[in-house]
């Protein structure tokens, strides 16, 4: 019995049977002055057979209560197999459906590969047949060419050996002058070297404690006008102040004395590297 759910049939029973009781329990209790006569108090075994008759009715609701709760549980149960075995078939079918339509792609797949296969083979006949005819037809024509070719390497050959001595004589004239460019571009580059040299040199003031043997490589940048434009010290002689004296000297010698020849400029004089030393030190 549910005694917490006031909609339970126990617990409306429980009120009844209180109720009676103290319905009862006032039939003993004396009337007031008002009535002359006292009730009779009630029999025990009647209320009793109250209690038996209620407490079965009460049973008997509950019985049916289960028993439709029951019917309930297995009707939804019922549904949800019948739902489910539906389910299934549909599934079933779904499946059957795929599987039939797997194997028509299947047969249309075999049937355009052997279609294609045919379309192949027929081609693949096409075409030995047209390129047999044609390596006929070029063999013909080799033999022509192959004359042909015999006599052009014929007249060729006496043209490349005129051709040949020609270019030797060539070779031999670009050489000459070659060699005169490159003496006359190392006699240009020692000239202006050695004036770039005295330029700078005129422009350098050492610091103190410096003496002949330290030496500052730098790199310079120059433009065909012979303008700096970059010094780079690229090795120190260990003396900071001597290395930056050298710096600025090229800096204030700007512009360097550059040959005219393009060239010789672009080749010697648009970056390359000078060493310098304090040679005239006296301390």
């Amino acid at each position: 019995m549910n005694w917490k759910n006031p909609d339970s049939y126990g617990f409306a029973t429980v009120i009844a049977v209180i109720i009676h009781l103290l319905v009862a329990g006032l039939f003993l209790i004396e009337w007031p002055d008002s009535h002359s006569q006292r009730l009779e108090s009630t029999p025990q075994h009647m209320m009793a057979n109250v209690v038996q008759e209620e407490n079965k009715a009460v049973k008997e609701r509950q019985r049916k209560a289960e028993q439709a709760k029951k019917r309930k549980q297995r009707d939804a149960k019922r549904r949800a197999e019948k739902e489910r075995q539906r389910k299934l078939t549909a599934k079933r079918k779904q499946e059957k459906a795929r599987q039939e339509k797997l194997k028509q792609q299947k047969l249309a797949k075999q049937k355009a590969e052997a279609e294609k296969k045919r379309k192949a083979e027929a081609k693949r006949a096409a075409e030995q047949k047209i390129a047999q005819q044609k390596a006929a037809a070029e063999q013909a024509e080799q033999e022509r060419l192959k004359q042909q070719e015999l006599e052009r390497q014929q007249a060729e050959q006496q043209l490349l050996e005129e051709l040949a001595q020609e270019q030797a004589e060539a070779e031999l004239r670009e050489q000459q002058a070659a060699a005169e460019r490159a003496e006359r571009a190392a006699v240009m580059t020692s000239e202006f070297t050695g004036l770039i040299r005295q330029q700078v040199q005129s422009q350098w003031r050492y610091p103190p404690a410096v003496d002949a043997s330290m030496e500052v490589e730098l790199r310079l940048s120059l433009v065909p006008t012979g303008e700096v434009i970059q010094v780079q010290i690229i090795k120190s002689s260990g003396n900071q102040a001597l290395d930056r004296s050298v710096e600025q000297a090229v800096k204030k010698a700007s512009p360097l004395p550059v040959p005219d020849d393009i060239a010789v400029f672009e080749q010697n004089f648009r970056h390359f590297t000078m060493k310098f030393r304090p040679e005239n030190a006296s301390w």
